[in-house]
């Protein structure tokens, strides 16, 4: 299974939307990495995440590999979540933090 931990504020990511995300990182996790997604939802209460003293309207995405990737590897996977995560939430590539990290290490 590929952890992937998605972080948002509370009221920030409709059902319907959290719902396609999933579905899109999940046939991205099977095409990248041919294992499927667990899913973990982080919400941050309102008001209680903030960027440049406003509140925030980012999103975070964490996936963890499940083999060491190469630097361009991870760049080319990074921008296709990058791109799954804009169409599906409708955030900005500016209120997307995305991470694809490798395995931990024994």
């Amino acid at each position: 299974m590929i952890a992937v931990m998605c972080v948002a504020q509370a009221g920030q990511i409709p059902a319907e939307a959290a719902e396609s995300l999933e579905a899109e990182i999940s046939a991205f996790t099977h095409r990248s990495f041919d294992d499927a997604p667990a899913f973990s939802w982080v919400t941050v209460p309102e008001s209680c995440g903030f960027t440049a003293g406003e509140p925030s309207t980012s999103m975070i995405v964490s996936a963890r590999s499940n083999r060491p990737l190469p630097r361009d590897e991870r760049a080319v996977l990074l921008k296709e979540l990058c791109e799954i995560c804009a169409t599906e939430t409708g955030k900005s590539v500016d209120e997307l933090v995305l991470v694809i990290s490798d395995p931990e290490q024994a």
